[in-house]
């Protein structure tokens, strides 16, 4: 973790931050890497200045895509870098492609991809995207049931809890995750329920990592750290040292 990127994040309302959740913007001043949570959403970014690798796979100047993150990874950047981005909700973009949106056609983002070679900031992005801002007709109560669900896990509802809450049979319900999201409703909880202890380890730093664990629905240390391995690819104890070193 560094502080030569420097972000700029701005959560869409209404319609549209039903299935985008942020449009952001990143900037360098000099060489450096962060780690990006898993979330389970879909991410397009558009690479104008420098270069950047993901899990050391370069990102195209074009534009790249990247769906259903369901693990963390590992964003390497050279000096000076410009990188422009869409942040969709963990089964936005499945959904708008249902519909057949103008936002999930690739023609267009390659249109987006060579007009916002000309941004220098996030108002100059949201100008370029607007046209394919137009959410008025994705109205889905399928969709509906399928946020319902996450947030349920994202404010920490365990996962029958959750399933409870929703007026679809299990079966039906993990049908409509599995395609929307990629992975199954019991994939979803671990990365909501690790992002939790994400945290925790972040805010709470006199908690040990046992206590931590325990709050956060682990049944013990190990495994948090068996979890945490899995989705964020290092563990809670490496994490807390990279938060600390990042706050000096």
């Amino acid at each position: 973790m560094t502080e030569a990127l420097s972000l700029d994040i701005e959560a869409p309302q209404g319609d549209a931050g039903k299935y985008v959740q942020a449009i952001w913007l990143a900037r360098s001043a000099l060489a450096g890497e962060v780690w990006l949570p898993s979330d389970a959403g879909t991410g397009v970014t558009f690479l104008i200045k420098g270069s950047a690798l993901v899990d050391d796979a370069p990102i195209k100047h074009a534009y790249d895509f990247q769906r259903h993150s369901i693990q963390s990874k590992k964003l390497s950047y050279s000096s000076e870098m410009l990188l422009f981005g869409l942040r969709f909700q963990p089964a936005g973009f499945t959904q708008l492609e249902s519909f057949g949106h103008p936002l999930t056609d690739p023609k267009n983002l390659a249109f987006i991809a060579k007009k916002v070679r000309c941004c220098s900031d996030l108002t100059d992005f949201k100008k370029i995207l607007e046209p394919f801002f137009d959410f008025s007709q994705t109205h889905d109560h399928i969709a509906d049931f399928t946020r319902a669900f996450i947030q349920q896990l994202s404010e920490h509802t365990s996962l029958l809890d959750a399933l409870g809450q929703i007026p679809l049979s299990q079966r039906q319900l993990e049908r409509h995750i599995k395609h929307q999201c990629g992975i199954t409703p019991k994939h979803l909880e671990r990365i909501y329920r690790v992002r939790h202890a994400m945290n925790e380890i972040k805010t709470k730093t006199d908690s040990t990592l046992t206590q931590i664990a325990l709050e956060c629905g682990f049944s013990d240390q190990s495994h948090l750290v068996r979890e945490f391995k899995s989705i964020v690819k290092i563990t809670p104890a490496k994490y807390r040292t990279l938060i600390a070193a990042h706050k000096r």
